[in-house]
């Protein structure tokens, strides 16, 4: 029997003005990687039919020129809510899918595993919408999973439209959340405007699913890690998930056998390959394309950028950019190799 096919919708128009910079904010750079760079992989990893990236207006030719054809592309001209942004998405569909997740391009902690849960649940409770929540400490600016006594979910309340009561919930919606395609994509039509916001909330297709189906039709799992599915919103929000990604990617490494000696003063970026028996001395970068072969060591204080480091060489205290070190050989102290 044919695999079930996933379609993705990335959801990425949003001022955020919060960051305070002129560059977009999925845009900025995360371990080597735009922000929504990481989004876009978790979609390939997933082996997605199709992922249509929605975007601003400004954001469109940036984005474009960045990631190419390999995505589809739609605009959200007015930011009317997440609803509105999804229903942006229809016109660019390239073929059908059986589910659609829906992502947003400031999650960048997502992991696959994670959303092919959330995935994996709604296809086999047969609920039309599948969620992805998470207890959070204090719950301020999320959305609620509302239950009934039965455990079963009921609705997802905005948080500034929730009752004292939903209000203390401490599960919370996470704002991932896949659907049963075949009952989404004529649902984003009945989504009624918010009344305090005027905006069109894709949330409200749970209580939708529910009111439609019956119990059941809405289902959610919380994520076994919370910082997962957080978004980021602004600067200092970004360096911490920076340090979480940085963390990932080190803990990788030093399973495959590299050591680390100071993981706080080492930084590697995504896509970076360590060898096996080489060590990286407190100080070290290691960014973009590059590679290092094993037995090497590396540091400290050396900053490597899309260069190749041959087996057993050692650099230290150095600076090198382009260039390719051969098998055995030290480079430094006080050095920048660069081959342009």
């Amino acid at each position: 029997m044919k695999a079930p096919d996933l379609g993705i919708v990335v959801i990425a128009a949003g001022k955020g003005t919060r960051m305070r910079s002129a560059l977009p904010k999925e845009l900025h750079p995360l371990c080597g990687r735009p922000m929504l760079g990481h989004v876009l992989a978790l979609a390939d990893a997933l082996e997605a039919a199709y992922t249509v990236v929605v975007l601003s207006d400004e954001k469109l030719g940036p984005a474009r020129a960045q990631f190419g054809p390999r995505y589809a592309y739609a605009v959200q001209h007015e930011q009317l809510g997440t609803g509105h942004a999804v229903l942006q998405a229809r016109p660019a569909l390239p073929r059908p899918a059986d589910d659609v997740l829906v992502l947003y391009g400031d999650t960048p902690l997502l992991r696959p595993s994670t959303a092919r849960a959330a995935v994996e649940l709604r296809r086999r409770s047969g609920a039309l919408v599948g969620i992805l929540s998470m207890y959070v400490a204090p719950p301020s600016g999320y959305g609620r999973i509302v239950r009934d006594a039965s455990g079963q979910v009921v609705a997802i309340v905005e948080e500034r439209n929730a009752t004292p009561e939903q209000f203390a919930i401490s599960e919370c919606n996470s704002g991932v959340m896949c659907f049963d395609a075949e009952w989404l994509w004529p649902a984003l039509d009945r989504i009624a405007p918010n009344p305090l916001k005027g905006e069109y909330y894709l949330t409200d297709l749970a209580e939708m699913a529910v009111a439609e189906r019956g119990t059941g039709a809405a289902v959610a799992l919380p994520a076994a890690d919370p910082a997962e599915a957080q978004g980021i919103n602004d600067q200092a929000q970004l360096a911490q998930a920076g340090a979480v990604l940085r963390q990932r990617i080190l803990n990788d490494l030093m399973l495959a056998g590299v050591t680390v000696i100071d993981p706080a003063a080492t930084y590697v970026d995504v896509g970076v390959s360590v060898g096996r028996g080489t060590t990286l001395w407190p100080g070290t970068l290691l960014r973009g394309s590059t590679s290092v072969g094993a037995g090497c060591e590396i540091g400290p204080y050396a900053t490597i950028v899309d260069s190749e480091i041959g087996d057993g060489a050692r650099v230290r205290h150095a600076l090198i950019e382009r260039a390719t070190v051969a098998a055995g050989a030290e480079v430094g102290p006080f050095v920048h190799l660069t081959d342009s």
